[in-house]
């Protein structure tokens, strides 16, 4: 197994090597990592947000050993709109998607990205607005598929909310019935959320999970409404990723942030919380972390699953694993540069 961390310095690369965690390789390094993704046939995709050359996109066919620029996404000359950043990749079956600031998705169509221009040009982009780090802009951070309906997409947009296509990305409509917008004037808007991240069940596609600026929130009917399953004790409810069990579809994990306004754990005390029951409950599961003192906060796309095996980067450059399903955790690297993304493939 490998763990692939995306920082603002390099693409760092570890090795599971006799149950110890091994750094095999830094590639870009001194380059902002913006995205990562390994496609079904084993290529690596991987998105630099370079701050003077600006985005860029690299093809690996062979595991990293060799990387190939191919040409990044570009707006036509009749948009009102240019390319600040790249925030994801990800692909099913053989069709590639970038998600970008300002907020739209781009296909791969073998020799360059097609802006799908249903979302770009959707009536309500007039009112999306910026999601946060400074940006005036809203941006597209992720992107799901219905392994059981190629024709659907969802698409997570900071801030606009959920936004779902049934026709593989022609037309476009909200989907955030039953999420909270606390500051908005109407926190029921239909437009105008912030998801922080999305996931759907592998097993059961009618189950998703979101954790968004105002709580998490679960569905069991495939995006068609939302329901606050936030910790009621008030620990897990801000925070930027999520995971969850590949096989129990009541099973996830998240870790918290005191709040919006003030982005470090609760009680300056770095914890992963988990619920086993749809998030009715959660429990701190935080063995081995730091007890005390930590201003560490994950970002989006920070944090991964494979089986028992758990990851997750932090702000501060600090990486830890869980071989346990998260009954402990270890540090094994507490001096890299800000964590963007973590990949367990």
């Amino acid at each position: 197994m490998k763990l692939i961390a995306g920082t603002d310095k390099g693409l760092i690369v570890y090795q599971k090597v006799s149950n110890e965690w091994k750094l095999k390789d830094i590639h870009f390094i001194g380059l902002p990592i913006g995205a990562f993704h390994k496609q079904q046939n084993g290529n690596w995709w991987v998105a630099i947000n370079h701050k003077h050359w600006g985005a860029k996109v690299y093809v690996s066919t062979d595991e990293g050993e060799s990387f190939k620029e191919v040409k990044a996404p570009q707006f036509d000359q009749t948009s009102p709109y240019s390319l600040r950043s790249i925030w994801c990749i990800k692909s099913f079956n053989k069709r590639v998607f970038i998600g970008t600031e300002p907020a739209t998705i781009f296909e791969w169509q073998g020799n360059g990205f097609q802006e799908l221009k249903g979302l770009s040009e959707h009536p309500s982009r007039s009112v999306w607005q910026g999601g946060g780090k400074g940006s005036k802009n809203p941006f597209l951070h992720s992107i799901v598929f219905n392994p059981k309906n190629e024709k659907e997409l969802m698409v997570g947009i900071s801030c606009a909310g959920i936004m779902r296509s049934f026709d593989g990305g022609v037309s476009w409509q909200p989907s955030n019935k039953g999420l909270k917008a606390f500051y908005l004037p109407d926190s029921n808007a239909e437009v105008g959320h912030d998801p922080h991240s999305i996931i759907r069940h592998p097993k059961n596609p009618e189950i998703l999970w979101q954790q968004n600026h105002c709580g998490i929130f679960r569905s069991v009917d495939g995006g068609d409404t939302w329901t606050d399953v936030s910790d009621q004790t008030g620990v897990a409810v801000y925070g930027f990723d999520l995971v969850v069990d590949e096989t129990d579809v009541d099973t996830a994990w998240v870790i918290p942030a005191q709040s919006d306004d003030l982005r470090y754990p609760h009680h300056t005390k770095l914890e992963v919380y988990k619920t086993t029951d749809g998030g009715q409950n959660w429990v701190s599961k935080s063995k081995g972390l730091p007890s005390h003192t930590s201003f560490d906060l994950v970002l989006r796309a920070a944090f991964d699953k494979q089986r028992n095996t758990m990851a997750f980067g932090t702000n501060n450059g600090n990486l830890y694993v869980s071989d346990d399903n998260s009954e402990s955790w270890v540090a094994i690297n507490q001096n890299l540069s800000s964590v963007r993304t973590i990949n367990l493939i």
